[in-house]
C-alpha cells in the first residue's frame, strides 16, 4: 500500500501571533504557560535563553527566573575565549535582573587575574547561595592571581546545596572555620591543594548525607593525617594523573588518608600512588578498581605497602579491577605476599592495561584466595614465559575456584603467539567447570583468513578438562 504526502505551499512570510494555532490543532509555543516556557528555556545555554527576550513582550523577562544559569569562559563552540570582564558583566546583569526565585543549578567558569575580578566572582557565588542554589559548579583558574583567594563562607553552610563541583586549578583551598554541608550529596573537587589539617578534617567530617565523592588531581600538600568520614558515602573516586604544571609538589604527598566506609559500595583509584589510603570498616564495598603505575622516584616497598593496605580494605568486594602494573609492583615485593586477604565474595576479577604473565605470584595468590570466582578477564591478554614450558606446577595447588565456580574466562588482544597459547592451555587444563573462554584477536586478522584458521585450529586442538567448555574466538 502506497502512501502519498501532499505538501501545500504556504506564504513565504507567514507570521504567527501568540494566539494563533498551527494547522488548527497545535497551539503555538508562545501560548504555553510561563512555568512550562521557563522549563524549556532551562535546557538552553544561558546566553541563548537571554536572547529569547527579543521575541515579544511576553518573552522579555521570562529568562530572569529560569532555574539553571551557566556562564562559561568559552563560546558555545569552544573556539573562542571570552574575556573575564565581558563575562562578568553578563553575569552581573543576569543576577541583577533576576527575581527571588530559586536557582536550581549555577555554573561559573572564568579566569581571575585581578582583585576586582576576584571580588565579582565572590559576589556572584554569594548571590547564587542566597537564591537557595541546589547545584553549584565553580571552575576558576586563579593560577595568575598572586593574592590569596577565598570562597564566600556562606557557601560552606548552604543548607539547600545538594551538588558541588569545585576546581580552582592547583591553588590552595582556604577553608572557613565553620563548615556544615547538611544536604550535600555529591562533591567533586579537582586540582586543589589542601593546606590546613584541622579545617580539611572538618570538611570531610561535615558531610552527613554525602553519597558520592570524587577527588581528581588534588594534593594533600604537607598534611600528615586526614580522615574521610561520611556515614552515607556510597561511591569514592580518587584520580591522580599528575599535574601539567608544577603547582602541586608531588614530594609533599606523604599523607595517611583513612576512609571510614560504613556504607561504601564503590571505590576507584586511578593514577599515581602518592599518599597512603586505608579503608576502615569497608566490608560493604562491592565494586573496586585500582589502576596505578609505579613511581620510579619513590621506594617500591612504600608503593607496595600502600597497595597492600588497599587490598586488605577491599577484601569483601564482588568485582575487582586491577592494573597489571599494580600486580607487578606487588610481585616485586614478596614480603607482603603472606598478608594477602581472603576474597570470599569476589565473583569478577579483571586485569587491565598490559598483558600479564600467568606465572605472576600475586595473580596466583589472588586466585588462591578467591574461592567463589566466576569470571576471570585479562583485557590485554595473558602469556607464560617459554622457559616454563615443561612446568605443570604453575597452578599447584589448583585454586578452589577453578574446581567449583570459574565459568568464564575472557582474554583480549590475542596474537596466537606460543607463550600466549601455553597460558591458555594451562587455564583450560585446570578449569574443571568452565563454560566458555572468549579470546579476542586484533582487527587486522579479519583480512588474513589463513591466520584466522591457524589461530582457531590451535585453540580448538587444546585439551579441555571441562567437557562443556566452548572456545569463542572473535576480532575487534
Amino acid at each position: 500500500m502506497e502512501t502519498t504526502f501532499v505538501i501545500q505551499k504556504t506564504q513565504k512570510k507567514q507570521k504567527l501571533s501568540e494566539k494563533e494555532d498551527i494547522s488548527g490543532n497545535i497551539k503555538s509555543l508562545g501560548s504555553l504557560p510561563e512555568e512550562v516556557l521557563r522549563h524549556i528555556l532551562s535546557f538552553l545555554p544561558t546566553k541563548d535563553a537571554v536572547r529569547t527576550s527579543v521575541l515579544s513582550k511576553r518573552w522579555e523577562f521570562l529568562w530572569v527566573s529560569i532555574p539553571n544559569l551557566s556562564f562559561e569562559r568559552y563560546t558555545s563552540d569552544k573556539s573562542k575565549f571570552v574575556e573575564t570582564e565581558l563575562l562578568m558583566n553578563f553575569v552581573d546583569r543576569a543576577l541583577c535582573l533576576r527575581d527571588s526565585s530559586v536557582i536550581k543549578r549555577f555554573a561559573l567558569s572564568c579566569d581571575v587575574l585581578f582583585d576586582h575580578e576576584a571580588s565579582r566572582v565572590y559576589t556572584c557565588i554569594s548571590t547564587a547561595v542566597n537564591h537557595n542554589v541546589q547545584e553549584l559548579n565553580i571552575d576558576i583558574d586563579i593560577r595568575g592571581f598572586d593574592v590569596v583567594f577565598s570562597l564566600p563562607s556562606c557557601l560552606f553552610t548552604c543548607k539547600t546545596l545538594t551538588s558541588l563541583y569545585l576546581n580552582m586549578w592547583a591553588r590552595k583551598l582556604n577553608l572557613p572555620t565553620t563548615i556544615c554541608f547538611s544536604n550535600l550529596k555529591i562533591l567533586t573537587i579537582e586540582y586543589l591543594t589542601f593546606s590546613n589539617e584541622y579545617l580539611t578534617q572538618q570538611l570531610f567530617s561535615s558531610l552527613p548525607v554525602l553519597e558520592e565523592l570524587k577527588l581528581e588531581d588534588c594534593s594533600w600538600g604537607d598534611l600528615k593525617f586526614v580522615t574521610i568520614s561520611a556515614p552515607k558515602l556510597h561511591s569514592l573516586s580518587i584520580f591522580k594523573m599528575g599535574m601539567q604544571d608544577g603547582d602541586i609538589q608531588r614530594s609533599g604527598d606523604l599523607c595517611l588518608v583513612t576512609i571510614v566506609g560504613d556504607s561504601l559500595k564503590e571505590f576507584y583509584y586511578k593514577g599515581l600512588m602518592f599518599a597512603e589510603y586505608c579503608l576502615y570498616n569497608s566490608f560493604s564495598v562491592e565494586k573496586a578498581e585500582i589502576v596505578t603505575k609505579p613511581e620510579y622516584d619513590r621506594k617500591p616497598t612504600n608503593i607496595a605497602r600502600f597497595l597492600w593496605n588497599l587490598l586488605i580494605g577491599l577484601s569483601g568486594v564482588e568485582l575487582l579491577r586491577l592494573s597489571s602494573d599494580m600486580v607487578k609492583v606487588l610481585s616485586d615485593s614478596p614480603e607482603f605476599l603472606p598478608h594477602m586477604p581472603m576474597f570470599n565474595n569476589l565473583i569478577d576479577l579483571i586485569i587491565v592495561d598490559y598483558r600479564v604473565d600467568l606465572d605472576c605470584t600475586v595473580l596466583l595468590k589472588i586466585l588462591q584466595k578467591s574461592p567463589c570466582l566466576q569470571t576471570l578477564s585479562f583485557s590485554e591478554g595473558i602469556s607464560l614465559s617459554l622457559n616454563r614450558k615443561e612446568d605443570d606446577m604453575i597452578l599447584d595447588p589448583v585454586p578452589l575456584c577453578f574446581l567449583s565456580h570459574l565459568k568464564w574466562i575472557n582474554i583480549g588482544t590475542y596474537f596466537g603467539l606460543e607463550e600466549e597459547l601455553l597460558a591458555v592451555k594451562i587455564l583450560l587444563k585446570n578449569a574443571v567447570v568452565l563454560d566458555k573462554i572468549n579470546i579476542t584477536c586484533p582487527a587486522s586478522y579479519d583480512k588474513n583468513f589463513d591466520r584466522q584458521v591457524k589461530v582457531l585450529t590451535q585453540l580448538l586442538e587444546l585439551p579441555r578438562t571441562s567437557q562443556n567448555c566452548k572456545i569463542r574466538a572473535l576480532t575487534v
